[in-house]
Parts: structure tokens; C-alpha cells; sequence
């Protein structure tokens, strides 16, 4: 047990879980034994779980990874000296949800998931393929970015790293997805020069190399309006930092290994030093949330902890926006269930008929009410303070940094294990 206790933040008791074993519940003779057992129990639990390794692939901009994973999670299992799970994923989406819950030890993706795992608590250990720049590609006469507004875009799949580059351009210009007149989301990446091509959209996203050569082929077809820094190819791999640092250098050797079990999903390299400013700047073109809401308090984790701290006399509810799922797995433990049925785009013109807000107006709106999710790139919380303020909520706080600046201050959370042995008490 002692080997995986720092192997990971799945392995690592939370303050909450380690309190409870600290000191067993007040109780008297076979009871108090009992329930001391099963909280010992419960955090042992914590302690052997599983060592996941996530492999997030952006489907848009290659083949799909297709390999067998179980010789890899075997040798993985040697390596890191704990059971190994690896979990491919093609949901861009949900891989950029894990880099802010801390439930993989490993995470090896696209430039734009490596950029917010290393924003979350994880540490870059290696890289593969080969840098690139990208660009907005525009039909003639369009001479600038801002004037993409109320015109057509083609992008590639939601979440790939394609349509966040090219988001975070458009924002850089001033320009929301709103301000479009249409937005067409396919597959593939190279339909979208076909696209501009037919006449079928105003603009698209490429490669600066995809761009040149396609406008050198179709002279008067295209002119580039933006393009962005050098970005990270291939897939990056990040480790949790709760892993000691000696123990990170030995297994990011062993993983980069001619014979690696990891080789066969991707040819990781170690990194250099100028790797982690280029993610830098991959993180700046995320789209985050605004740093102030009107109607709305900010409050910080300590604010948070002391309003908790108060309830008895302010009455303040703490409401978890996420899924069932997020919440289930780790919470804050006063925290209340409230799921923000999100559809609409992440940015300040969403449109609120997209989304299901059935359980926010389930809540009572006299209560002192602070919001929460996944920190400053989840929108579930700034769109439910916004709404609840429209809602005729009385107080509304919103807890912006979320779970992970929760857990970053080292603030008691209820996980599955230490939940499941409460809730049979």
C-alpha cells in the first residue's frame, strides 16, 4: 500500500476521507468497531484504485487511434507498480472536462487538452510530432477577421483543436461564434478549403502549410486573415505533480522507451525546455469565462469554506452545476446537486433556450445561493449565476475557480468510497 499512495490523485486519500479515519465517529462498543472497519475500509479503497491513463484523440485531424489496450495496461501496470487502465477516447469534450477533475494519473492528447491539463495540476513529461501554425482562410473580399461578422464558417468538429484555434482567433478579433451568421461543424478538417471553394462557406480553418499550398493551387480563391503562434503537434503526455518527482522521471523513462508499451499509440519524445511556452500560449487561446458577472458576488475557495462555515445563520446553499457523474465521484461535501443541462456555445452570447435549467428553478430563491463546476473554462456555473439573477434569485454567489481551486487550497472533499460508507451509517 505504501508504494501507491503518491502514485496519483485516484490514490491519494482525500483531507475528508483521512480526518475520518483519524478520528472514528463517536460510538461505544461492536457499533464504534464496526464503523471504524469501514471507514478504514473506505480509505483503503481510495488507496488501491485504479492508475488511469487517458488517450484523448482529436478525430478531425488524423485516423482515429485503434489498438488493443490490454498488453499496454499490462505493462503499464509494471511500470507505475499498480493496477493500469487505459482509456481511449475519441470525445474531445469530456477529455478537456478530465484535465480539471484530476481522475487520470497520465493524460496524453492534443495540444489544446495538454495545455488545460497543465493548467490543472498536471506536469509535462513528453511530446511527439511536429509543431504548426493555423490559420483563418477566408473568401475574397474579406479583407480582416472582424469582418467575418454575419458570414458562414466552416470548422472541423466542435472540440477539436482546429475549431479552438480558430475560436480563439475569432475572440482575439473581437468576434463571438454568435456574431456569425452560420457556423457548419463536420468530420474532417480538409473539407473546408473544398467548402470555401464551392462557395458553400465564407471562411474556414487550415494549417498555415494546408493554406499557402491550396491558395498557391487556386489563385484568387483565398486570402489568410489571422494566423496564430506555433502550436504543439501530435499528442503531448502529462503527469499528475501529486506523483513525487523522482517517481515521474522514472516512469516518463520507462514510457518513452524504444520498447514502450505507450509506442504503439504515439511516438513520444521526452520534452525540451521551450515545450511548456508553447502550450502556454495553446492555454491563451482557450475560451474562458468572464472574471466578473453583473448581479453576482466572486467568491473565492476560502470565501466559500467561510460561508459554509456560517450557515446556520446565513442559510447560504452551495450548488454543484455538473453532471451527476463529476458529483458523484468527488464533491464539496455540503454541496447540493443542481446539473446545468448545457447545449448552448461557451461564451457570453450563448442562447439560454438551448439549455435545460430545469434543476436550477427547482432551487429555493430566497436562499443566499453560491454556484460551482470545473473552474474558470466551465460555463455551467456562469450561465446558472446569470440565469438565477434573472431567475429573481435574492444572493447569488459565484464560486469561479470551482473544484479545482477547491482542491488546490486543499479544502475536504467527499469522494465515491468515503460516500458510499456514510451513506450506509
Amino acid at each position: 500500500m505504501a508504494n501507491r499512495r503518491n502514485l496519483g490523485p485516484a490514490m491519494t486519500i482525500t483531507p475528508f476521507c483521512a480526518d475520518l479515519c483519524h478520528r472514528p465517529p463517536r460510538a461505544s462498543g461492536h457499533r464504534a468497531l464496526a464503523l471504524s472497519a469501514a471507514l478504514l475500509l473506505s480509505c483503503a479503497t481510495a488507496v488501491a484504485a485504479d492508475f488511469n491513463v487517458l488517450v484523448s484523440n482529436d478525430p478531425a485531424d488524423g485516423a482515429r487511434i485503434a489498438t488493443a489496450v490490454a498488453q499496454p495496461a499490462a505493462a503499464v501496470s509494471k511500470i507505475v507498480n499498480a493496477t493500469a487502465r487505459i482509456i481511449l477516447s475519441n470525445d474531445l469534450k469530456d477529455s478537456m472536462r478530465a484535465t480539471r477533475t484530476s481522475e487520470n494519473q497520465i493524460i496524453i492528447g492534443p495540444a489544446h487538452v495538454m495545455a488545460s491539463a497543465l493548467s490543472h495540476g498536471y506536469v509535462l513529461a513528453a511530446v511527439s510530432g511536429t509543431s504548426a501554425a493555423y490559420a483563418l482562410v477566408a473568401r475574397p473580399g474579406i479583407a480582416k477577421t472582424s469582418d467575418l461578422n454575419q458570414m458562414r464558417l466552416y470548422l472541423p468538429q466542435q472540440d477539436s483543436l482546429r475549431s479552438y484555434v480558430a475560436r480563439g482567433l475569432l475572440e482575439q478579433a473581437g468576434l463571438s461564434m454568435k456574431a456569425l451568421k452560420k457556423v457548419e461543424y463536420r468530420n474532417t478538417s480538409g473539407a473546408g478549403l473544398i467548402a470555401l471553394d464551392l462557395g458553400m462557406t465564407d471562411a474556414t480553418v487550415a494549417e498555415v502549410g494546408e493554406a499557402e499550398a491550396w491558395i498557391k493551387a487556386h489563385p484568387g480563391k483565398a486570402t489568410i486573415l489571422a494566423r496564430s503562434q506555433s502550436i504543439p503537434g501530435g499528442l503531448g503526455m502529462a503527469i499528475h505533480k501529486s506523483m513525487p518527482a523522482a517517481e515521474r522521471e522514472r516512469v516518463t523513462r520507462a514510457l518513452l522507451d524504444a520498447q514502450s508499451p505507450l509506442q504503439g499509440i504515439a511516438s513520444l519524445r521526452a520534452t525540451v525546455a521551450s515545450s511548456e511556452q508553447a502550450y502556454a500560449y495553446v492555454a491563451s487561446l482557450g475560451i474562458v469565462t468572464p472574471d466578473k458577472l453583473t448581479g453576482v458576488q466572486l467568491v473565492s475557495a476560502d470565501q466559500v469554506r467561510d460561508l459554509i462555515a456560517k450557515r446556520a445563520s446565513n442559510g447560504v446553499v452551495v450548488v454543484d452545476t455538473r453532471s451527476a457523474r463529476e458529483y458523484n465521484a468527488e464533491r464539496i461535501a455540503e454541496a447540493v446537486l443542481a446539473p446545468y443541462g448545457e447545449k448552448s456555445l461557451k461564451e457570453r452570447d450563448y442562447d439560454v433556450a438551448q439549455d435545460d435549467l430545469t434543476a436550477i428553478a427547482k432551487l429555493d430563491r430566497n436562499q443566499p445561493t453560491v454556484f460551482l463546476c470545473n473552474g474558470a473554462e466551465c460555463w455551467k456555473s456562469y450561465k446558472a449565476s446569470r440565469e438565477a439573477v434573472k431567475m429573481g434569485f435574492k444572493t447569488v454567489y459565484w464560486f469561479r475557480g470551482g473544484m479545482p481551486e477547491w482542491r488546490a487550497r486543499g479544502l475536504p472533499t467527499l469522494r465515491a468510497e468515503s460516500v458510499a460508507v456514510l451513506e450506509k451509517r
